[in-house]
């Protein structure tokens, strides 16, 4: 049974500083680790996940308590390190280990720490964020006054997708995961020789001469197109019934080969289908029904009409933030929304964590839907800040130029410094996990840490 926390304190030995800047950061651990011991129900949700995914030893894997684990991912995202490098950013610094309450421990290994955070569920992050909210309003940090909501894209990590590229991604996964249980398939009479390099030449040239205009350039793409499409169906064939012998072997490389194969032939069949229905029929396909990813093919297409970005590829994320700059709501959508719909979701969060409506709502014109919408968001709302799309009446023109108005405006403004806050320092520039489960669960964990510290400064 893993222990929630240990009773023991440890002295602290830490060299003390007197420069400004390190006993600035210092006041800020210690100020997150008092708002952390004033908050027990934190611990309990996460010691429940911690509990239930980690191993079942007497004491845990090395010992490791709930609390130990939850601070380590705390520095991780505050710190904005990988595993491997917070890892050795706590175990190099003796006031870290303190915080993190390591005692005379050896510091958890990156591989148990990549465990741990994944044990902790996109529902459990929102309920630590729920608990944190109770906390914040409680000791009065935060006020129901203001509230301010935007929109961003975080990406996944892939590269961008292009038929070709998914193609090559799909032939080479294909044959690297056959490649692995090449004994255990020559048992089974499986001796297929996969020609790597030829498909990638097939690939290459595709790349490379795609946005050539020339007519015979042109008509050479689409038939060497058909021939990475044929290779592609004769690999997907293979791994089909290389999946169905593999699985009902002895041995555990040999399912588990299976099980890789299981999980991405969906995934490559849809990707052969689009690319065999855009290149080779002309077919136009819709954005929401591509696969932009082998690996994470969860990935949605998102045009926000950003000048240096016009296209991102991930998904969309909801923030909704009061005038401390505390985010009481977020949400990670696994199929993006348009951004009016998203309002009345805010709204209800704040009525839960405050028992009220805002005075001042603030949003750009993503949010805006109709006279009538903001009309009936008046009636509950002094100041409903969300300007219109296209053009104005004189009525409309008065209403956006009322000093309350503007005054929203300016406020909404903000929220833009917490978002690039968010992507700078608390690791949601790119999503670096894979699946969309922990993509949702480092948007909670993001979240989390923004709001210590936000807390903290206070």
């Amino acid at each position: 049974m893993r222990e929630k926390t240990l009773k023991q304190e440890y002295l602290d030995f830490s060299i003390k500083s007197t420069l400004k800047l390190v006993k600035e950061y210092r006041g800020k651990y210690e100020r997150i680790g008092q708002i952390l011991e004033a908050n027990p129900k934190i611990l309990d949700i996460a010691h429940e996940d911690f509990s239930r995914a980690l191993s079942k030893s007497e004491y845990g894997r090395g010992g490791y308590t709930s609390e130990q684990i939850l601070r380590s991912i705390v520095v991780m995202f505050t710190e904005e390190k990988s595993y491997r490098d917070a890892v050795i950013l706590v175990e190099n610094s003796e006031f870290l280990r303190t915080f993190v309450k390591l005692g005379n421990k050896v510091m958890m290994d990156f591989t148990f720490l990549c465990k741990a955070y994944a044990a902790l569920s996109e529902e459990t992050w929102k309920a630590i964020n729920e608990a944190l909210n109770g906390y914040a309003k409680k000791e009065e940090k935060i006020t129901a006054e203001k509230l301010r909501i935007d929109t961003t894209a975080y990406e996944t990590n892939i590269h961008y997708p292009t038929d070709s590229s998914l193609l090559w991604d799909s032939y080479r996964t294909l044959a690297r995961l056959m490649r692995d249980a090449a004994n255990e398939m020559r048992a089974l009479g499986l001796t297929h020789r996969f020609h790597r390099k030829k498909v990638r030449r097939l690939a290459l040239f595709i790349s490379r001469n795609g946005d050539k205009k020339d007519k015979r350039v042109q008509r050479k793409i689409k038939s060497t197109y058909k021939k990475l499409i044929e290779r592609v169906k004769w690999i997907e064939s293979v791994g089909t019934m290389a999946m169905k012998l593999l699985s009902e072997a002895i041995g555990f490389n040999a399912r588990a080969v299976a099980a890789e194969l299981r999980r991405y032939l969906p995934i490559i069949e849809k990707i052969t289908g689009q690319a065999e229905s855009r290149i080779i029929f002309g077919k136009q396909v819709l954005s929401a029904e591509k696969v932009y990813s082998l690996f994470e093919d969860h990935t949605e297409l998102i045009k926000r009409g950003k000048a240096r970005k016009p296209i991102e590829f991930g998904h969309k994320v909801l923030l909704a933030e009061t005038g401390e700059k505390f985010i009481i709501h977020y949400e990670a959508m696994p199929r993006q929304r348009a951004d009016k719909e998203l309002i009345q979701g805010s709204l209800k969060a704040h009525k839960k964590v405050f028992r009220c409506g805002p005075d001042i709502l603030a949003g750009d014109k993503g949010f805006y839907e109709s006279r009538e919408q903001l009309d009936k968001l008046s009636e509950k709302i002094g100041t409903v800040s969300i300007c219109k799309k296209g053009r104005r009446t004189e009525e409309e023109d008065n209403r956006e130029s009322t000093e309350e108005f503007k005054a929203g405006q300016r406020f909404r403004a903000g929220i833009e410094g917490t978002i690039s806050v968010l992507k700078r320092a608390f690791k949601l520039g790119r999503c670096l996990f894979k699946g969309f489960k922990n993509f949702a669960s480092s948007v909670g964990c993001a979240v989390f840490c923004h709001n210590l510290v936000m807390l903290a400064r206070t």
